[in-house]
């Protein structure tokens, strides 16, 4: 009597074949989307009231006028500012 050994061959079905093809298919698209699409530019005209940008951007703004104007002396202010040196702990690394 002889021993036969022979390795079992696994069947190679269209399910799994069409599931490797649809996992390397979406490898692909996200490979080309990533590193080669080119994406589309949105082009949005400017409405004609913002040609003068340039002219604001050359205003310099005093600071002390605007402290020193009424409206902004009439404001009150409801939030009092403690120290810094009062927030947390010292070494907030430092255990208790």
């Amino acid at each position: 009597m002889a021993i036969v050994v022979e390795e079992q061959r696994s069947k190679v079905s269209i399910v799994k074949i069409l599931i490797w093809f649809m996992i390397l298919s979406v490898i692909g698209a996200v490979f080309y989307y990533i590193f080669f699409k080119k994406p589309a530019l949105v082009e949005i005209v400017a409405p004609p009231n913002f040609q003068n940008t340039q002219e604001l951007s050359k205003i310099n703004l005093d600071p002390e006028s605007v402290i020193n104007t009424p409206a902004f002396q009439s404001l009150k202010q409801y939030i009092t500012f403690t120290s810094p040196s009062n927030f947390g702990r010292p070494n907030p690394f430092l255990p208790f």
